[in-house]
């Protein structure tokens, strides 16, 4: 009788310790877990049905370039268009030139007809590493379903040569369920997971990036990165270990 009880009394706890755990628990995958201890189940899920965006990588050294290990890379999705919700987005680059060569960066964003939406030419500076452009709030917005290419194009001295990526990105609606979910997280890394696992890229990466801008040294962070990066369809474990500029 004793026994039965004791046996009974654990079955209770053991219920109780399982519903107490979060909705967002450590993976135990070998894929994650293992190899990222302090990562939480970060699943990015990306969009199917999409046609290969255009190259994401510089495809190749030219006259006038300096040669680097790695070539200049968009941080974008393999096959498909990156997905964002925000209508000003931002967009991250790895740049493996130094910024402290004679240069000009241009970005430019085209619509669907091929018409410039909006373009600007600017300085970098801390290169090599990732760095960031955010679509201006004075810029255009992008529309909702519509596809976009941006280009980001480095250019040395004064036009001797030039190193380009052309990838594509997507703005989406929120569903009602999806706006409630983001709306119910209670930590900026919280929202981080939701987006990945609904195939939000740029919205995912942007705001990890941020965090990890402000706490380079975090572990949790910089797991978080890892696996993001690692992720099916994204293939970029390359640039974990870059610097944010």
């Amino acid at each position: 009788m004793l026994l039965g009880q004791i046996a009974l009394d654990l079955f209770l706890i053991l219920v109780l310790v399982s519903l107490a755990t979060p909705a967002w628990s450590e993976t135990s995958t070998e894929t994650t877990s293992d190899r990222h201890p302090l990562s939480l189940s970060l699943d990015y899920n990306p969009p199917t049905g999409k046609d290969p965006p255009e190259p994401r990588r510089d495809g190749g050294r030219r006259p006038g370039i300096p040669a680097t290990d790695k070539p200049l890379t968009a941080l974008v999705p393999e096959y498909y268009p990156g997905l964002t919700i925000s209508e000003h987005p931002t967009f991250w680059i790895y740049v493996p030139y130094s910024s402290e060569i004679p240069h000009s960066a241009e970005f430019i964003l085209w619509d669907e007809n091929e018409d410039i939406v909006y373009e600007t030419t600017y300085q970098l500076t801390g290169t090599p590493g990732i760095v960031s452009f955010h679509l201006p709030e004075n810029a255009p917005g992008l529309e909702i379903d519509q596809t976009y290419r941006w280009d980001f194009i480095f250019t040395v001295g004064d036009g001797r040569g030039d190193a380009v990526v052309t990838p594509q990105i997507m703005r989406v609606v929120l569903s009602d369920g999806l706006i409630n979910q983001i709306e119910k997280a209670t930590t900026p890394r919280e929202r981080i997971f939701i987006y990945a696992i609904n195939g939000l890229w740029h919205d995912a990466l942007t705001e990890l990036a941020e965090l990890r801008r402000q706490s380079p040294t975090d572990e949790e962070l910089l797991a978080d990165w890892e696996v993001l990066l690692s992720a099916s369809g994204i293939n970029l474990d390359d640039m974990i270990s870059e610097p944010l500029i």
